[in-house]
């Protein structure tokens, strides 16, 4: 097999084409592949027990032939720019090993304009030539773009001074967390709250802290990292991805994670706010998205419910915030070329694009202008509202 994948390009792919590649299959392949999915089923791994079966000794696991057909799919046709979409397997005889298998495989559908074909794959005992699964796999081709550019400092961030007020900002690895603290981060002093990514060397002068907010201690992280100092603002932007579909289908887990990070988390970083703000008052801002209330979509409908209980939560802590000085906000960005939307298509940038009387999307300088405006003091008596960032569409 090629070490370097296959580039087929949208303009050369057709109905017919046809690609194929032999390797050998041996006990050491099996077993690692065993250990590597956690199939460990006797019928692959125990040669006694094989032999004690109809099958008569150990066989190939139906998902590596799978594998194999992945194989083909990847590096042979199309090739590198193939992103698997949907399998449907047919067995029809055991593969027994040591063996040779031939991987062959024909582009059965192509759809240029949207990018998506299907490939019918045969894989084979090779000196036989007698198929043993048969693989149908439906694809698309990813785009190569650039991410969209974060939000650069107009001037180096100062260190960490005990000077300025000191926020902190959830999310801060992703793409829009990176982007607020690099525009923050000259007028704050930051504490980056990070899961598992490193913080991007975008704003190195933050300091980070590494904590989960679905698990119990990331309080005693942060109060740790403030070391007695005053809190001056949470920005919320962690969020855990973009779950599709609608709520009969979605998995209670999904829609649990969702509305934990809406509302449960969103509570609990303003009771740590509310506890360590300055007595000259605070800021609590959340990013919300306009699929919340403003435009909710059906399709992403445990995302939509999360954040329009976002929007409810910051309603209800504001009254009680503002027993502090404190003032609760949340921003509502339309569709960003980043963070959770940072694999979309160029199709898709279009048709989001062509949504906005404006004329562009929104993008990270936006965002995070209205955050350093709901961070001022200009914005001290602007509390409880959900700003959406729209561009014009109703």
């Amino acid at each position: 097999m090629a070490d370097r994948a296959a580039d087929w390009s949208p303009d050369e792919l057709r109905v017919g084409l046809t690609a194929q590649f032999e390797r050998d299959l041996s006990e050491a392949d099996v077993l690692a592949f065993a250990a590597n999915s956690g199939d460990q089923n006797p019928l692959h791994v125990d040669e006694a027990y094989a032999r004690a079966t109809a099958y008569g000794q150990r066989i190939v696991h139906g998902a590596l032939q799978v594998g194999l057909a992945s194989a083909l799919l990847g590096m042979h046709l199309p090739g590198r720019r193939a992103l698997l979409a949907s399998t449907n397997a047919r067995f029809f005889k055991p593969l027994r090993f040591p063996c040779r298998v031939r991987v062959s495989g024909e582009l059965t559908a192509w759809n240029p304009a949207e990018r998506r074909g299907s490939l019918r794959v045969f894989v084979q005992e090779a000196e036989s030539s007698v198929p043993t699964a048969e693989i149908q796999m439906g694809f698309a081709l990813h785009e190569e773009r650039r991410e969209a550019p974060a939000v650069a400092p107009v001037v180096p961030p100062p260190p960490v001074s005990g000077d300025r007020p000191l926020v902190l900002v959830t999310g801060a690895a992703g793409g829009i967390g990176s982007a607020l603290v690099a525009r923050l981060a000259q007028r704050y002093s930051i504490l980056a709250l990070i899961h598992r990514r490193p913080l991007v060397p975008v704003a190195p002068l933050a300091a980070a802290v590494q904590a989960d907010l679905s698990r119990p201690g990331w309080e005693a992280a942060i109060a740790e990292a403030l070391g007695g100092r005053p809190l001056y603002g949470v920005v919320h932007a962690a969020w855990p991805g973009l779950p599709t579909g609608g709520l009969l289908t979605t998995p209670d887990d999904a829609v649990e994670q969702q509305l934990a990070f809406g509302a449960l988390h969103t509570i609990r970083l303003a009771r740590f706010l509310f506890a360590h703000a300055p007595p000259t008052g605070g800021r609590l801002v959340v990013i919300g998205s306009i699929a919340g209330t403003i435009k909710p979509t059906l399709s992403l409908a445990p995302y939509s419910l999360g954040k329009a209980a976002v929007e409810n939560a910051v309603r209800l802590l504001a009254p009680e915030l503002a027993r502090k000085q404190v003032t609760a906000n949340v921003v509502c960005p339309s569709f960003m070329p980043t963070g959770i939307n940072r694999d979309s298509t160029e199709r898709t940038l279009l048709r989001e694009r062509a949504l906005v009387p404006l004329g562009r999307l929104c993008d990270a300088g936006d965002l995070a202008g209205a955050v350093e405006f709901l961070l001022s003091e200009q914005a001290s008596f602007v509390s409880g509202q959900v700003i959406g960032l729209t561009g014009a569409q109703l």
